[in-house]
C-alpha cells in the first residue's frame, strides 16, 4: 500500500512537470505576452489650378489669364497645350515659355473663341503645363499637370435637370442629411422639383428610403436649389449607393451616387510579443480590425527602429494578409535582435492597405529578457521575458515540494497508526 501511494506522487509529479516542459520547448517557450491597448488617433512646379464656367455663346470670343507658379525656383522650360472637346476653341498666346530660378511666376493670356454650334450639355478643354528639359543632360523625366479648365454648359431643350448628392454625417447611429442639388439645365422654367432616395448595399439590397422635401418656388433656368432628407442610419460601416430619382414637374432623371458610412479604416487594436530574450528572432503579433463592411486585400503591417541618432536599426515587415469584413486579424513579423543593445528606442508601427496608412508612434524599451512597449500618450502593461519564466517555474516547483511533504507526512501518519491497529 505504501509503495502505491509514492508510485501515485511520483507520477503526478512526472506528469504535471512533463506539462510544463512541453509546453515550453516544443512551443518555443510558454507565450508570455501583453496587449498594448491603442486608441484611434506639389511636388515639381506649382500650377494655379481652377476653372472658369462660362455661358453658352455661339459668338462667344473673350480673353482670360491663368498664373504659373515656379514653385521650386528652377531653371526650366514649360510647354503649355490644350486637350478635351474644345480644344479648336481655346488658343494659346505662349505655347513655350522659359523660367528662371528668380522667377517665381508668370501670368498668361489664352483666347476662348467659339467656331460652331455645340451639342447640349457640358463642353470642356485643359490647359497643361510640360516641364521638358533644355539639353539632353538634363533630362530626368518630364512632368506635366492641368493649369487650368475651361467648361460651357449649352442648354437643353425644354424642361432638363442636372444633379448632385451631398451626404453629411452618415455615421452608425447617427442621422444623417442628404442634400440633392439640382439645376436646371434646360430652357424652361420649372415649376416644382422633389426627391426619392434609396439607399442600396454593393449588391442592390435595398437597406432605406428617404423622401426629400419640395421646392416652395419655381426654378429658372441656370439657377440651383437644394432639398433635403434625413436618414437614421442603422448599418454597418462600409460601402453604399444612393439611387435617387429627381421628379421635376411632369418629368424625371435617375442618378446614382456611391458613398461611404463611417471611413475606411483598419484599427491597430495591439501587440502581442511571444517570449522575449535579446539577442535571438523575437516573434510580434499585432492585432488589427477591419470595421469595414468589404473584405481587404493585401494588408501588412511595417515597424521601423529607429536609433538613438534617428538612423534606422530595423525595418520589419510582415507578409500580406487579406482581412474579412468587420473581423480581428493577427500579422506576424519578426525582429532579430541579434544586433540590439538594451535601452530605449524610438520607432513607428504602420499598417498599409490599399493606398490607405495607419500607424503609431511607440517606444520600445528593451532589456535582457524583457520587452516593454509605450505608445505615446497610451498604458500598457508589461511584458514577460525568460526570467519571469524561472520565476513561474520556481514557484511551481517550491509547490510541488510542499505538497509532496503534506502527502509524505499525512500517510506515513496513517500507515502507523494502521499498523498499531493491526
Amino acid at each position: 500500500m505504501k509503495k502505491l501511494y509514492i508510485y501515485i506522487f511520483v507520477f503526478l509529479d512526472v506528469f504535471i512537470l512533463g506539462l510544463i516542459f512541453s509546453a515550453y520547448f516544443f512551443n518555443g517557450g510558454i507565450t508570455s505576452y501583453a496587449i498594448y491597448d491603442f486608441e484611434e488617433n506639389k511636388d515639381g512646379f506649382d500650377l494655379d489650378d481652377g476653372s472658369v464656367f462660362l455661358d453658352y455663346d455661339i459668338l462667344l470670343d473673350e480673353e482670360f489669364e491663368f498664373t504659373f507658379y515656379n514653385g521650386e525656383r528652377k531653371n526650366m522650360q514649360v510647354l503649355f497645350t490644350v486637350i478635351g472637346d474644345l480644344n479648336d476653341s481655346i488658343f494659346l498666346f505662349d505655347n513655350l515659355v522659359d523660367f528662371l530660378p528668380s522667377e517665381e511666376s508668370k501670368m498668361f493670356k489664352y483666347r476662348v473663341k467659339l467656331n460652331g454650334e455645340l451639342e447640349p450639355g457640358l463642353h470642356n478643354a485643359k490647359i497643361l503645363a510640360l516641364e521638358i528639359p533644355r539639353n539632353q543632360e538634363e533630362y530626368v523625366g518630364s512632368r506635366s499637370s492641368v493649369v487650368f479648365e475651361v467648361n460651357i454648359y449649352v442648354p437643353y431643350p425644354d424642361k432638363y435637370v442636372e444633379s448632385d448628392l451631398e451626404i453629411v454625417n452618415a455615421e452608425k447611429g447617427e442621422k444623417a442629411n442628404l442634400i440633392v442639388k439640382v439645376v436646371n439645365r434646360g430652357s424652361e422654367i420649372i415649376e416644382n422639383v422633389r426627391s426619392k432616395i434609396y439607399i442600396n448595399t454593393l449588391l442592390g439590397e435595398n437597406v432605406a428610403i428617404v423622401d426629400t422635401d419640395s421646392n416652395l418656388g419655381s426654378l429658372g433656368v441656370k439657377e440651383s436649389l437644394e432639398l433635403s432628407g434625413i436618414w437614421d442610419v442603422n448599418v454597418n460601416p462600409g460601402d453604399y449607393v444612393a439611387s435617387y430619382e429627381v421628379f421635376y414637374d411632369s418629368e424625371s432623371r435617375v442618378f446614382e451616387k456611391s458613398f461611404l458610412v463611417g471611413s475606411r479604416n483598419i484599427s491597430i487594436l495591439g501587440v502581442l510579443v511571444n517570449n522575449f530574450q535579446l539577442g535571438e528572432i523575437a516573434k510580434l503579433q499585432i492585432l488589427i480590425e477591419n470595421g469595414w463592411n468589404k473584405k481587404l486585400e493585401d494588408v501588412y503591417a511595417k515597424l521601423i527602429i529607429y536609433g538613438g541618432d534617428g538612423e534606422v536599426l530595423a525595418d520589419i515587415r510582415s507578409s500580406d494578409e487579406e482581412i474579412d469584413s468587420l473581423s480581428k486579424k493577427e500579422l506576424v513579423a519578426y525582429w532579430d535582435t541579434d544586433i540590439i543593445l538594451e535601452g530605449d528606442y524610438n520607432s513607428k508601427l504602420s499598417v498599409f492597405y490599399g493606398d490607405n496608412e495607419v500607424y503609431r508612434d511607440l517606444v520600445l524599451k528593451v532589456s535582457e529578457d524583457n520587452l516593454e512597449i509605450f505608445g505615446v500618450g497610451y498604458t500598457v502593461r508589461q511584458t514577460g521575458g525568460r526570467a519571469n519564466m524561472t520565476n513561474m517555474f520556481l514557484v511551481i516547483v517550491i509547490f510541488l515540494l510542499l505538497l509532496n511533504l503534506a502527502w509524505f507526512i499525512f500517510f506515513r501518519r496513517n500507515i502507523g497508526r494502521l499498523k498499531i491497529k493491526g
